[in-house]
């Protein structure tokens, strides 16, 4: 059976100093799942919170689809996105941990692997 998978990502504002504040932020929810066929996955966007409702990301919330990996590739893909989105903002990004909706092992493994997902294409692009 595959597992659903979510987590918490929020972009915060850095200042003239470089250190992250609240005066401007972005939070999100990300949820993923099986897709419509073996193996796909499918993920979504949901902003919780928004510094102004001027910069609220509508096409972030759209739906993100994969045809393989399944629910990890998927969020690992809505990731891509909102990172790509907030790319140029001068922000830093702080991510929860991948909450698998069932504590088994095979869950546990499969967000131990989208993490590390993560953790690369954030290392190919330079960030810690």
């Amino acid at each position: 059976m595959t597992r659903i998978l979510d987590c918490l990502v929020s972009y915060f504002g850095l200042d003239e100093n470089e250190r992250p504040g609240y005066r401007r932020y972005f939070c999100y929810h990300v949820l993923a799942g099986p897709g419509p066929t073996a193996g796909a996955g499918v993920a979504a966007i949901t902003t919780l919170a928004v510094h102004s409702e001027i910069e609220r990301c509508t096409s972030c919330e759209h739906f993100h689809t994969v045809e393989t990996g399944g629910p990890e590739a998927a969020v690992a893909a809505a990731l891509r996105y909102l990172d790509a989105y907030h790319g140029q903002d001068h922000l830093r990004k702080v991510q929860s941990d991948f909450r698998p909706f069932d504590g088994d092992r095979e869950t546990q493994f499969a967000a131990a692997s989208a993490r590390r997902e993560v953790a690369a294409t954030l290392s190919e692009r330079g960030e810690p």
